[in-house]
């Protein structure tokens, strides 16, 4: 009972100095409105991810989604974010059983902002619970234990990390867990522990799994070499062990960790190809002893590292080791890269150097009295020197340098006293004072570099219920477009540039911002059909680039916009007008299930036009099938073109002499006549000197990203529905001037027969429920059944009570082959090898046990043989 209430209390502690950690958050939030959630990530992706996953979860959709964007397995492809990750899942049960309590409510999104600020408070709770019982296999004192649990979970780089990526911070309860697993083994043989971390690891998030591997492994090597005198197990013991509980950790994992791999193998990203300098240059963002907009560390583990004489000890060794690594590190982009799994350089690993220089600053506090006042004094007027020098040069004085001052000064002090009675008292005092600092540090990071402009103008409590995010006149008309459109139909909308609207609208769209996509959609949007984004990005895909074969094809029923957007599909009829925006219906919708005896190969397809042309005549399949009959021609040879505020270098580069210069083509009279619309196919890549540059096509912007972007698509093959001005005239401008590679690869008029001779019957019923889709079919011929979402691995399909495979058909849609008269179709879903997974996830947890037993029995009796 008293260890009870012991680690209660506890717990409390950590719970209390949390809140005094985030009070700086909170008296902005309910002062002012401030979300503790990002302007881009945060409130475009996180928030609508989590409000989407809980959705789904509560009413028994757990796998496949047709309204997940396009629809997919949105538990895979969002493993990286959530749906693997230990705390949300945590947070979704206590939330479902508080509303049906009735005491939340999570159907609103305010409900999810709120709910960020009292998640971070309970994690850094857990991040303070997790170091200091790390800190206590150190045998460190009290309060050297509280300045390490404090200087690691008030990190700013835990702030920052929250507020853009919360799932991001759970390694800050993960690496001391970790670590302490190790050294619990090391000093005591014991691995069921260890086996734990790295199980929940690889469970809670793939990606950060692959830095626990780098971290821990860096930790034992370090732990192999510098040994403790309370150390029990032998190298050899150590290595065998250890390694025996990490195959198991991972193999109890797989039934999480196996689907988030999936996710990230089946993601499609440009190779990073630009060249990573050496070495990072000093400055404001780089100083991380200043504010800058990453880490700030306190400068106080700089003090330390400085301390020889305490290098004696093996913990300090160890961490000033680690310190001094982590800190040159931080300026060498090649450990960015590492840490990145050698892609582009990102600066994620870096809460090892927030970890490393805390552990660092708890030994200095432990060994204080060991230091001689006069080293005390000059390491402390050197570092002193670093802080000012620092503020001088950035013209930028922040508040917690007087308390600094007052922490070296009361440092002083304590050393100074020799009564040894006062002395232990003023180490408490001293340590109390660091927290402080630690606490001042974050709060003004959190200031600056949290709540900068636009966190202040964009994530506040006004924005995110206004015509930019949300607002019930925007939800009333979704609202009223879902209740006159069938269940299977889309609707084409999102605020502005917020492509996951439809997550936090309730609807089903065809948007999706993420950071991973099933590469098939990648695939069907930048090679197969060539659908323009508006705004380049490998994270994001929306609409239909305005042609109207794709919005038919997807089965969209309403389009919706603000008044000054445009780019309407053709035959979309506006039916209704609220404010700003209007609501236009498609007069073409093709029926989102058919079945077709007709069959292309997608091997004889070469342009887009004709693909979309096949999809709506027939079904395009892999290898089988014959090539279309009426393929679109070529046009480009019956235009004139003329450069304009350009100059051409060759017959692939042009140099653009002003602002907006590039080329127009003339089309005659006969073909304007002819074509509705015009797909214009050219190649451009922006040269020197490097920059974000806009493609205008007839006034429709495309913004594209500059060449070392880590976020480019690495698509130049770039295709645009245009149609001619009043003269004739599709006019291609680049901007800014510079050199661009640049071709016209080709222009196809499109007169919409196809799609006007397609037939538009509904011959089927549609029902969708808990990932599972049942049709029921009307006459038809023996052929493919085809229905418009996304076709996955784990697709299982049943006609009229036989299993039927399912079959991926038109670059991403789900075909199914059924004979005449076939009535009922059902279509299910579950990840691949999901049961599989289950039975090695089972069977490693149980021989986990036994592991742990027998190896802890095994040391045990070796080490009663060798006493």
């Amino acid at each position: 009972m008293y260890k009870i209430k012991h680690r209660l209390l506890y717990f409390l502690s950590f719970l209390l100095l949390s809140i005094v950690a985030h009070s700086y958050i909170l008296y902005k939030f309910f002062k002012d409105g401030i979300l503790f959630t990002g302007p881009n990530d945060g409130i475009e992706q996180m928030v609508p991810i989590q409000m989407y996953i809980y959705q789904k979860w509560s009413s028994g959709t757990f796998f496949y989604a047709t309204d997940f964007g396009l629809g997919g397995d949105f538990f895979t492809d969002l493993s990286y974010y959530f749906t693997t990750n230990i705390l949300f899942i945590i947070n979704v049960m206590i939330v479902k059983l508080l509303h049906i309590m009735h005491l939340v409510e999570p159907n609103h999104l305010m409900f999810w902002f709120q709910n960020a600020i009292v998640i971070s408070i309970i994690k850094c709770a857990l991040i303070l619970a997790a170091t200091y019982y790390y800190a206590s296999y150190l045998k460190l004192n009290a309060i050297s234990k509280w300045v390490f649990a404090t200087g690691f979970a008030f990190s700013p780089l835990y702030f920052r990390f929250t507020v853009y990526w919360p799932f991001f911070s759970d390694v800050f309860i993960l690496l001391p867990l970790l670590w302490a697993s190790i050294e619990r083994y090391f000093k005591t043989g014991k691995v069921g522990l260890f086996i734990l971390i790295v199980t929940l690891s690889f469970i809670n998030n793939f990606y950060f799994a692959y830095y626990q591997l780098l971290m821990g492994l860096l930790y034992f090597i370090l732990r192999l070499y510098i040994r403790h005198p309370d150390d029990l197990m032998s190298r050899k013991q150590t290595i065998f062990t250890l390694s025996i509980g990490a195959i198991l950790g991972l193999g109890s994992s797989l039934l999480f960790f196996f689907h988030g791999a999936r996710s990230f193998l089946n993601n499609e990203r440009v190779p990073f190809d630009t060249t990573i300098p050496f070495i990072e240059k000093f400055n404001q963002n780089t100083n991380i002893i200043y504010d800058n907009y990453l880490i700030v560390i306190l400068i106080i583990s700089i003090q330390a590292i400085l301390t020889f004489k305490l290098y004696r000890n093996m913990y300090f060794k160890l961490f000033a080791i680690l310190s001094i690594l982590t800190i040159i590190s931080a300026y060498i982009p090649y450990v960015d890269s590492i840490f990145n799994g050698f892609s582009a350089p990102q600066k994620r690993w870096h809460y090892l150097l927030a970890f490393s220089t805390s552990g660092l600053i708890a030994c200095y506090v432990q060994l204080f009295f060991k230091i001689h006042l006069r080293t005390y004094l000059w390491t402390s007027s050197f570092v002193l020197s670093l802080v000012i020098i620092s503020a001088i040069m950035y013209e930028k004085f922040v508040i917690w340098i007087p308390w600094l001052i007052i922490v070296w000064f009361i440092g002083g002090i304590t050393l100074y006293i020799k009564q040894q009675h006062y002395r232990h008292p003023m180490r408490l005092v001293y340590g109390s004072s660091i927290i402080i600092l630690s606490i001042l540090v974050s709060s003004v990071f959190t200031h600056f570099q949290i709540f900068h402009s636009d966190h202040l103008k964009r994530a506040n409590t006004f924005y995110v219920n206004a015509s930019l995010y949300h607002t019930p006149l925007q939800q009333a008309l979704v609202n009223k477009m879902t209740r006159q459109k069938a269940p299977e139909e889309r609707i084409d909308w999102r605020v502005n540039e917020q492509d996951n609207t439809p997550m936090y609208q309730h609807f089903k769209g065809l948007s999706l911002y993420s950071s991973i996509f099933d590469q098939q959609l990648i695939d069907l949007y930048y090679n197969a059909l060539m659908i323009n984004i508006k705004e380049e990005s490998v994270s994001r895909y929306q609409s239909t680039g305005g042609r109207a074969n794709i919005a038919s094809l997807m089965s969209i029923r309403y389009k919706m916009v603000k008044d000054y957007q445009g780019n309407l599909p053709q035959y979309f009829k506006q039916v209704d007008t609220s404010g700003q925006y209007r609501i236009y219906e498609n007069q073409n919708v093709l029926p989102a299930v058919k079945v077709t005896d007709t069959y292309y190969d997608a091997d004889k397809l070469n342009t887009s036009i004709d693909r979309e042309h096949a999809m709506i005549d027939g079904v395009v399949l892999e290898g089988q099938g014959q090539p279309y009959p009426a393929p679109a021609p070529n046009l480009l040879k019956q235009t004139t073109l003329q450069y304009q505020n350009a100059q051409s270098v060759d017959q692939t580069h042009i140099n653009v002499n002003q602002g907006y210069g590039g080329a127009t083509l003339t089309l005659p009279k006969a073909l304007r006549s002819k074509y509705k619309d015009f797909y214009l196919v050219i190649h451009v890549k922006r040269g020197l000197p490097d920059s974000n540059h806009v493609i205008d096509i007839n006034g429709y912007h495309n913004n594209r990203l500059f060449n070392a972007s880590k976020y480019r698509t690495g698509q130049y093959d770039l295709l645009y529905r245009t149609q001619p001005d009043q003269n004739g005239k599709i006019h291609i401008r680049l901007s800014p001037k510079g050199k661009y590679a640049f071709k016209l690869l080709g222009l196809y008029g499109e007169d919409y027969q196809t799609l006007h001779q397609a037939s538009k019957e509904k011959t089927y019923t549609y029902h969708e429920s808990r990932s599972t889709i049942n049709i029921g079919l009307k006459n038809h011929n023996k052929g493919m059944m085809v229905i418009n979402i996304p076709y996955r691995h784990g697709m299982r399909a049943s006609v009229d009570g036989q299993s039927v495979k399912p079959e991926k058909v038109n670059y991403f849609m789900t075909g199914i082959p059924v004979k005449q008269h076939a009535k009922n179709v059902e279509i299910t879903y579950r990840p691949p090898y999901f049961y599989t997974m289950i039975i090695i996830s089972v069977l490693s947890i149980l021989i986990a046990f036994w592991f742990s037993k027998y190896s802890y029995k095994k040391n045990i009796k070796r080490k009663s043989e060798a006493d």
